[in-house]
């Protein structure tokens, strides 16, 4: 038997490991760590109530059924789940950095849209959650046309 054939089961945990958390590091690159950069809190408090979104885009990455949302009077929480710790730290979003929202119907599902201001910019945000969009149309978020 070759040398290193014993050893391969015991390498492939760390290199297994190190491999997710590179995916899930570049993952968060595409928008959830624009957002971090103003929002990020250090964690989520307790008495907050969170649920899993089902459909989440946070820039141009997807995060189905992998985020979880906690909706307060003075804005939104948003966490992920904890094997996706790495690059996607809690966040704290108040209702006054979303932008006008944008409903979207596709056969029997609705999606909406929005925009997320992070100092000059924005981060591009979708959601299929009707209690998100019931809370942000609470907050005064403008509806724009459907589409």
């Amino acid at each position: 038997m070759h040398p290193i054939v014993p050893w391969l089961p015991v390498l492939f945990i760390p290199v297994f490991g190190a491999f997710w958390c590179l995916v899930v590091f570049m993952i968060s690159r595409m928008g959830w760590y624009r957002l971090a950069a103003q929002y990020a809190i250090e964690a989520v408090p307790d008495t907050v109530n969170r649920e899993t979104l089902t459909f989440l885009r946070v820039g141009v990455a997807n995060y189905k059924n992998a985020a979880r949302v906690g909706i307060t009077p003075q804005g939104l929480y948003l966490t992920t789940w904890k094997i996706f710790f790495v690059g996607h730290p809690p966040l704290f979003i108040p209702w006054s950095a979303f932008g006008p929202m944008q409903e979207h119907t596709f056969l029997w599902s609705k999606t909406y849209s929005t925009h997320i201001s992070n100092g000059g910019s924005s981060v591009a945000f979708s959601f299929s959650s009707d209690r998100l969009f019931a809370a942000l149309s609470a907050a005064a978020v403008p509806v724009v046309g459907q589409q």
